[in-house]
């Protein structure tokens, strides 16, 4: 028996509940685009929307800069570092975005946005950036404690996507529909479906063993790429990389060609979205690479709106990642040497 059908063998390696956290996503998903769209926004006409975060965190503000990009007229910016960009001031809507409530990187940017009076909503768990926000009676949009950080998107991304709908001459998403696309999903990717018809588990024996290589295309599917790059990362505890069409061509496809790459395994995540330059572009860059890598994979989002296709792409790489982790034979859910990081940090600011 495959591990990843073994029940008992998942079971055991899977103390802290992963696979429990990823069935229970789409039903945060519309409990925390209400709470986003009950938020009251400081400023519904804002120049520039300016989302700060890390992790997860960003990785939901990058989907809203693509699904934006088309429905809105305000541009959108994403922001991962400890100081909120020059441009930031009283015509930017600055969503902080930390599930702990305790990001160094984004209290950075937070109290600079006090100092400044940058127009700020706080997405988070509470901490130390929920007692700021009340302090200065910033908006508060709340997030469900208990989860890990990076399998909380349900929660983050969707209550951000509430917040930023209300933006003046945005489009309002189609959340239901969504929902209904990762719930459906969840059936055909669940442990208990065997690898033999369990698109989930076959990805992750393909890629077994082998880097990945996960290739998106901007704007539809870059941060599609990232998150499954990320999450592999996390819970697989393997190396993962990520290339971006078009870019890619200006640069990755030489060193892919250069010398074999025989454990290397391009995944390709694809969206009918996609301009057809972009989709030439891959033919013609995929041709070129694949006999120097061990296989190309290609993936697809399903639903008819960007957000589905989206989601339900980010969903699969998530059940990917933890099977991943099982056929490595580990937990998915600890994240060790980020935690001796942020340790040692904490120590180096008290003493300096």
């Amino acid at each position: 028996m495959l591990r990843i059908d073994d029940q008992d063998y998942m079971a055991g390696l899977d103390a802290s509940g992963m696979l429990r956290f990823l069935a229970d996503l789409p039903e945060a998903a519309q409990a925390a685009y209400d709470r986003g769209r009950a938020a009251k926004l400081p400023l519904t006409q804002p120049a520039q929307i300016l989302i700060c975060g890390m992790g997860g965190s960003a990785i939901s503000g990058d989907l809203i800069r693509t699904q934006l990009l088309e429905t809105c007229a305000v541009p959108v910016v994403v922001h991962r570092g400890d100081r909120l960009p020059k441009f930031a001031g009283p015509t930017t809507l600055a969503v902080f975005m930390s599930y702990s409530g305790n990001t160094g990187e984004t209290l950075g940017c937070l109290r600079d946005a006090i100092q400044r009076g940058v127009p700020s909503v706080v997405v988070t768990g509470g901490g130390t950036a929920g007692e700021l926000a009340a302090q200065h009676g910033f908006p508060v949009v709340a997030v469900q404690p208990g989860w890990q950080p990076r399998a909380a998107l349900g929660d983050l991304f969707f209550a951000l996507l509430g917040v930023v709908s209300q933006v003046a001459n945005c489009t309002e998403p189609d959340v239901p529909g969504t929902v209904k696309h990762l719930r459906a999903l969840r059936d055909r990717f669940a442990p208990g479906v065997p690898a033999a018809t369990n698109p989930a588990k076959g990805l992750a024996l393909a890629i077994q063993g082998k880097t990945p290589i996960i290739v998106g295309a901007t704007p539809t599917t870059e941060a599609v790429a990232l998150r499954w790059k990320c999450q592999f990362n996390e819970n697989g505890k393997q190396t993962a990389l990520y290339a971006v069409l078009p870019e890619m061509t200006h640069n990755d496809i030489v060193n892919m060609t250069a010398t074999p790459h025989h454990q290397h395994v391009i995944v390709a995540i694809m969206d009918p979205a996609d301009s057809a330059f972009v989709r030439r572009q891959r033919e013609h860059a995929l041709d070129i690479i694949g006999p120097h890598v061990a296989e190309v994979l290609e993936v697809k989002g399903e639903g008819e709106s960007l957000l589905e296709r989206q989601l339900t792409a980010i969903y699969l790489g998530d059940f990917v990642s933890v099977y991943l982790g099982f056929l490595n034979g580990v937990d998915p859910t600890p994240v060790d040497a980020i935690g001796v990081l942020k340790g040692r940090m904490a120590n180096a600011e008290a003493t300096s």
